[in-house]
């Protein structure tokens, strides 16, 4: 969640996984995701930062619902990323919403369940809101936390699942236009605040794809990572 990742620190904040994953040994890119973000519109392409990868809207749906199980994906909701951020463009019938959070050259498709959607994916709403403005770095991990700790931001009240399930969250390399894996299919489960050290995790299995791990260590929208054989 970038909220989380990204992040899933959401869970997926993604800037906070593309620090994460970076150090991941590399996967062989795919055809059709470099396909993906090769096929931006122009109209996109002018206003947002040129180092966020840029999708047809119809791919952009295809590849966010990617993320989630099959049986989930008829009735979750869509957000895809316009000139000043996500916007919804499909209403979620079964509590879930999925998304492609977007950093520097990294697409990273992540479905958040209602828990996740009322608060860690609120989180990823507001950061790509902030990158839009043209804000970047280090600034925008500032600004989340800031929101955070006003209390504008909100981590999950209760245990809940983002799923990570699509085989495209990868970096695209700019110069040789290599779609990279990042990391492989897994689940994110919400466990704000925790440490990987609370639960017994050497650094040595930190961003391991064969043990349990906390990704955002210690944030508010810390999640615990698994991979997944899917």
């Amino acid at each position: 969640m970038t909220g989380s990742w990204p992040h899933l620190s959401a869970r997926f904040q993604i800037s906070t996984l593309q620090e994460s994953y970076l150090m991941i040994h590399r996967m062989l890119g795919f055809a059709t995701t470099l396909s993906l973000l090769l096929s931006a519109t122009n109209a996109m392409a002018e206003t947002l930062p040129m180092d966020i990868p840029q999708l047809d809207r119809n791919q952009e749906i295809t590849m966010a619902l990617s993320a989630a199980p099959q049986e989930l994906q008829a009735d979750a909701g869509v957000y895809v990323l316009e000139h000043s951020g996500f916007v919804l463009v499909r209403a979620s019938h079964n509590g879930f919403n999925c998304l492609v959070e977007r950093d520097s050259h990294v697409t990273a498709p992540v479905c958040y369940d209602a828990e996740g959607s009322r608060t860690t994916l609120q989180a990823s709403l507001e950061r790509a809101r902030i990158m839009a403005s043209g804000t970047a770095g280090p600034d925008v991990d500032r600004m989340i936390d800031a929101e955070y700790h006003a209390g504008r931001l909100r981590p999950p009240a209760k245990p809940g699942i983002a799923y990570m399930l699509s085989r495209d969250f990868v970096r695209l390399d700019p110069k040789t236009g290599r779609a990279t894996v990042l990391y492989p299919p897994h689940v994110m489960v919400y466990a704000p605040f925790l440490r990987n050290e609370d639960i017994g995790v050497p650094k040595q299995f930190v961003r391991s794809t064969t043990h349990v791990w906390v990704e955002a260590s210690g944030k508010p929208d810390a999640c615990l990572v698994f991979a997944s054989v899917h």
